[in-house]
C-alpha cells in the first residue's frame, strides 16, 4: 500500500494509493508555521494516519511511504499497539489475531534522514482548546478562562461526520455571538480514512485509536500562530480506566486519551517547540458525572452549548443533534438528571428514562447492537457511574420507568456503596498533566462545585 503526503500553501495533501485527501487550514495559520515543523508534520502525519489501514482493509502487511522516517515512529506505533486489545474485544476477534497482523507490518520510507525541528518563537501563558462542544471541551474552555490562560477555541470540521458538522456550525455561530469570542476552524478532508464505512468494509472499532494524537498534530499550527504554551484536551479521569478483556489482555477503551499518553504528547510538544509547549487536561481529576455538575452549575452560559452525541452514527441523528437512540445520549441524560439539571436545557426532546430506552444503558445490560453503543459503553465500564447516577436521580425524586426498574433491581446495591461511589464519581483524583501552578485554583473550583447539593 503506497502512502504519499506533501505540504501545500494551506496544509497537507495525503493519498492512499490513488485516493487523495486534504487537510486545509486558514492560510494565515499554515503560512506562519515554521518550515521545519511542516516537514516533521508531513513525515509523522503520514505514518500515524496509515497504521490501521492494512489491517482494516485486509490489504497485505506493508506500507510504502514517500516520506522520510518519522521522528515519532516509536511512540505512535506503541499508541496504536495499546489500542488493539480493546478493539479485538469490541469486534469479537481474538486479541492474538489482531496483534499478529499489526506486529507483522513492514514499512519502507523514502529515506532515513530524520528531521528535527528548529523553533525560535517564545510562547506565552495562553492556550488553544480542541473545541468539540462536548461537555469536556466546554468545561475546559471555561476553566481556562477563569484561571487566566486565555483560551482560543479550535474546531475541526471532519469530513467523516458531515451531519455533526452542520449542527456544530450553528453552535459556533451562537457561541461566537453570545460569548463574543472567535472560534478558529480547519477542514479535515482526511477524516474518512479511519472510517470503515468509507472503505465499504465491515463495522470495526479498529482505526479510531489515534484520533487525539492526530488532532494534536493538527492543532499545533494554531498554537504557534496564537503563541500558546498550552494545548488543552478534555480528557477526564475515566480515560485512564482499563479492564482485562476476554483473552486476558489489559484493555484501554481510549488509550490515546489517557494521562500516560498525554505525558508522552507533552514530550513530543516540547520536542517541537524548544521545550516550551505542554499538553494538558484541566479536567483530568474528574469523572463525567462531576464534569457535568461543575459545567452546568458554575458555567451555565457555556454549558447550554453542549452537544455530546454522534448523530452521523444513527438515522435519527438527521432529525436532531441528540439522536436519542444511542448509549451516549442515554449516559448524558442520566448524568444531567443525577445533578438536578433539566436535559431540555441542552436540547433533549425525549424522555430517555422510558422502558424503550433500557437497552442503551450499561447498568441494565446494554445491547451491543450496531449503532446503539459507543465503545466505552460497550466495554461495560460505564456501569458503576450509571448505577450511582440512577441512585442520585432517585434521591432527587426523578420519575420514569427506568427509575422504577432501578429501585427494584439496584437500589440496595447503590445505597450500600454510596460513600464509595460518591468518592469516585463526584470526588477529585490525582492528575499527571496539570502544571502545579494550576492545581490550587482548579482544586478550589472543583471542591466548591462538587460540595454543592
Amino acid at each position: 500500500m503506497k502512502i504519499s503526503c506533501t505540504d501545500t500553501k494551506t496544509g497537507l495533501k495525503f493519498s492512499v494509493n490513488d485516493r487523495k485527501y486534504e487537510l486545509v487550514y486558514p492560510e494565515e495559520v499554515w503560512k506562519e508555521y515554521p518550515e521545519s515543523l511542516k516537514k516533521v508534520t508531513v513525515d509523522n502525519f503520514a505514518f500515524l494516519k496509515s497504521l490501521h489501514l492494512p489491517q482494516m482493509l485486509n490489504n497485505g502487511n506493508s506500507l510504502e511511504f514517500d516520506t522520510s522516517y518519522p521522528l515519532f515512529h516509536k511512540p505512535f506505533y506503541n499508541a496504536m499497539l495499546n489500542n488493539i486489545s480493546f478493539c479485538a474485544d469490541v469486534d469479537g476477534i481474538p486479541t492474538e489475531k489482531n496483534l499478529k497482523k499489526f506486529m507483522n507490518l513492514s514499512f519502507s520510507f523514502k529515506d532515513f534522514n530524520v528531521d528535527y525541528p528548529e523553533y525560535e518563537k517564545e510562547l506565552s501563558e495562553k492556550s488553544v482548546v480542541n473545541m468539540s462542544f462536548g461537555k469536556d471541551s466546554l468545561l475546559t474552555y471555561a476553566l481556562a478562562q477563569e484561571i487566566g490562560i486565555e483560551p482560543k477555541a479550535v474546531f475541526m470540521e471532519d469530513n467523516s461526520v458531515m451531519i455533526e458538522n452542520q449542527y456544530k456550525k450553528d453552535l459556533i455561530k451562537r457561541f461566537s455571538k453570545e460569548q463574543g469570542k472567535e472560534v478558529w476552524s480547519f477542514r479535515n478532508g482526511t477524516g474518512v480514512i479511519h472510517d470503515y464505512r468509507h472503505w465499504k468494509m465491515p463495522r470495526t472499532e479498529w482505526g479510531y485509536g489515534h484520533l487525539i494524537t492526530e488532532l494534536f498534530l493538527d492543532i499545533m499550527p494554531f498554537a504557534h500562530k496564537y503563541g500558546a504554551k498550552y494545548i488543552l484536551f478534555g480528557n477526564e479521569k475515566s480515560c485512564d480506566d482499563s479492564y482485562v478483556n476476554k483473552d486476558g489482555y489489559q484493555s484501554y477503551p481510549v488509550f490515546d486519551q489517557s494521562s500516560d499518553w498525554m505525558v508522552e504528547l507533552t514530550n513530543i510538544a516540547r520536542t517541537l517547540t524548544n521545550k516550551q509547549a505542554k499538553v494538558v487536561s484541566l479536567i483530568e481529576p474528574l469523572y463525567e458525572l462531576g464534569i457535568i455538575k461543575v459545567l452546568h452549575q458554575r458555567y451555565p452560559e457555556i454549558g447550554k452549548f453542549q452537544m455530546s452525541c454522534f448523530p452521523d452514527e444513527s438515522e435519527y441523528g438527521k432529525k436532531h443533534f441528540w439522536c436519542e437512540h444511542c448509549s451516549k445520549c442515554a449516559r448524558i441524560f442520566i448524568f444531567l438528571k443525577a445533578n438536578g439539571i433539566d436535559p431540555k436545557n441542552v436540547g433533549f426532546k425525549t424522555d430517555m428514562l422510558d422502558y424503550e430506552k433500557e437497552h442503551l444503558y450499561s447498568c441494565f445490560g446494554l445491547e451491543k447492537k450496531a449503532g446503539f453503543a459507543v465503545g466505552y459503553d460497550a466495554s461495560g465500564m460505564a456501569r458503576e457511574e450509571q448505577l450511582y447516577s440512577f441512585y442520585l436521580a432517585y434521591k432527587n425524586k426523578v420519575k420514569g420507568d427506568l427509575i422504577v426498574k432501578f429501585k427494584k433491581n439496584f437500589l440496595d446495591e447503590a445505597r450500600s456503596r454510596e460513600d464509595e461511589l460518591h468518592k469516585k464519581f463526584l470526588g477529585m483524583h490525582a492528575a499527571k498533566t496539570i502544571p502545579s501552578k494550576f492545581l490550587k485554583p482548579l482544586g478550589s473550583i472543583f471542591k466548591e462545585e462538587l460540595a454543592k447539593d
